[in-house]
């Protein structure tokens, strides 16, 4: 599961998904919050037993439109050539044949590629042995992190329906807190549910509507532009749960 981490503060959880804004709140959190974390540990999820433990923990959650999270990701393996997705990838291509070589071109032909269900232990193993076929590795990397246990809690789905059951029966998020309005998703939260966790709510929250908005790495609108309809339709198909369930509107 690289880079996702839990950031437990006792009184509440904060679940990062990769590439979801996880630095800034992490680091917002560590300035203005009232209390020391407990726990903050990268590649693991939330277990049954610290779920059970208190059950008054808070846990609130990132996420963002799933296309902007492949093209970041895309654009993280041209930037950093030791990625692990690019080493994979590159010594299972050669030469000229790499997803890479076109650079920002070459993004089409990266995403039809990755999002084939049989290509996904060039992810991450976990993934892979995981039910693929039942969604994108985008919404894998939400679920591992909203649902508590073990990686292999997610190997047993049978259908998508079964996905969602668990999801609202023993999702741990009670918030979404999306990468496209982050400052003012937090700023509501603080409102209603994080302020008394805090040093000075009032001024977190000032903080958060006087500064800019932060500005994602890439952009959706910019990537639809080089996607044909059906390859933005795959996108939806794959990661069927996070348009279902967290309402991110349709490509096409």
């Amino acid at each position: 599961m690289a880079g996702n981490l839990m950031l437990d503060y006792g009184s509440f959880c904060y679940l990062d998904v990769q590439k979801t804004g996880s630095s800034f709140i992490v680091d917002f959190l560590g300035r203005h919050a009232s209390e020391e974390p407990v726990k903050f540990v990268k590649h693991r999820r939330v277990s049954f037993k610290r779920a059970k433990q208190d059950q008054a923990t808070f846990y609130f959650i990132t996420a963002r439109d799933p296309l902007d999270q492949y093209k970041s990701l895309y654009y993280f393996g041209l930037t950093k050539t030791g990625s692990p997705i690019r080493r994979r990838l590159d010594a299972h291509f050669s030469g000229g044949d790499s997803l890479y070589a076109d650079g920002p071109a070459g993004f089409p032909k990266w995403l039809e590629f990755m999002l084939d269900p049989q290509n996904a232990h060039f992810y991450e193993a976990p993934y892979a042995d995981t039910h693929s076929g039942m969604f994108g590795y985008m919404t894998y990397r939400y679920l591992t992190l909203a649902l508590p246990g073990k990686h292999k809690e997610l190997n047993g789905f049978k259908d998508r329906d079964q996905v969602v059951r668990r999801y609202k029966n023993k999702g741990l998020p009670q918030a979404v807190i999306r990468n496209e309005s982050l400052n003012a998703d937090l700023a509501d939260l603080i409102k209603s549910h994080l302020g008394p966790y805090l040093s000075d709510a009032v001024a977190a929250v000032n903080e958060l509507i006087t500064s800019d908005a932060r500005v994602n790495a890439s952009n959706r609108s910019e990537a639809k532009d080089v996607l044909s309809d059906d390859l933005l339709r795959a996108v939806q198909e794959r990661e069927w749960f996070l348009f279902q369930q967290l309402g991110y509107p349709a490509y096409v």
